[in-house]
């Protein structure tokens, strides 16, 4: 038996747990210190104004699908605009740094800067879309859902934007925060677990030459099938560079390579999973075929650009 192939996922899923609960602590205390209301101030605004800060807080907060749950629950929580939370869910996967970097490193500056623009629009194009359509009433209530409380204070009792809380101190504060992101943490575990087990499940199922052998099959549908590759791909960077390294060695068109990362990175099968727990199918499918069109979109700018 291998003992790696055993232990791998299973530090995977200790490392995300851990990730997961001080995440959802750093949030519940921040909170507590600033209150909803200042967050509320900060990333509010016109949803314009509200989309581009959910971008940048995305881009400086580079989580993965897993650990942008907590932030997301609390943004809905301190009633932060829906281009606000949107925006930031968006951006903070696709707009991650280190993947930029690999990008630049593979496919070359001009590349990871298309992929970076086309990133940004879409990021901002689905916030709008959601203020719009006022998305908020399709979401499940987070603080009902998750039974989470909000400082010393019980959100399933005062959760408005009136209720204040004083701040206590760090050392009174930290069990209450604890509290809150365990719960958390508890009702977001079978989700969790399924999402990371269908990520290792499906990267160990997609060898890196898989991509390669099928996009260089057909040329002129290079894109397309790039994009519906990197769909079931959870495309963390350790993922994504064996693949976007074998594609450019073989000569793929670095349309597909753009259309995959931008698929993988946000429109994953285990991001979907993780989104069941707080929002209808209905709004699942549509985020899916957004991102689904824009890294087609994507991939053949790229091509037409850089070729």
């Amino acid at each position: 038996m291998d003992v790696d192939r055993i232990a791998g996922p299973i530090v995977l899923v200790a490392e995300i747990a851990v990730l997961f609960f001080a995440v959802t602590l750093a949030v519940q205390l921040f909170q507590a210190r600033f209150g909803p209301d200042r967050l509320r101030v900060w990333m509010g605004g016109r949803p314009i104004a509200a989309a581009l800060k959910g971008i940048a807080l995305g881009f400086v907060t580079p989580f993965c699908t897993f650990t942008a749950v907590p932030m997301l629950v609390g943004l809905r929580q301190a009633g932060v605009p829906a281009a606000g939370y949107v925006a930031f869910v968006v951006a903070a996967p696709v707009l991650d740094p280190v993947l930029f970097g690999a990008l630049v490193l593979i496919a070359g500056t001009e590349t990871a800067l298309i992929y970076a623009a086309v990133a940004f629009a879409a990021a901002l194009g689905l916030a709008l879309i959601a203020e719009r359509v006022d998305l908020e009433r399709h979401l499940a209530p987070a603080e009902t859902l998750l039974g989470i409380t909000s400082g010393a204070d019980s959100c399933e009792t005062s959760c408005d934007s009136s209720s204040e809380h004083e701040w206590a101190g760090l050392k009174a504060e930290v069990p209450t925060a604890a509290r809150n992101a365990r719960s958390l943490l508890t009702a977001m575990a079978p989700i969790l677990l399924a999402g990371v087990g269908l990520s290792i499940l499906i990267e160990s199922a997609v060898p890196p030459d898989l991509t390669e052998r099928l996009t260089s099959a057909s040329p002129a549908f290079a894109v397309p099938i790039a994009a519906a590759l990197g769909t079931p791909l959870y495309v963390s960077t350790t993922v994504f560079v064996p693949i976007a390294d074998a594609l450019q060695t073989a000569g793929v068109g670095i349309g597909a390579i753009v259309a995959l990362t931008i698929a993988g990175a946000g429109a994953n099968l285990p991001e979907f999973v993780i989104l069941s727990k707080l929002a209808r199918p209905r709004i699942i499918g549509t985020l899916f075929v957004y991102v689904f069109g824009v890294a087609i979109v994507g991939g053949f700018i790229t091509q037409a650009v850089v070729g």
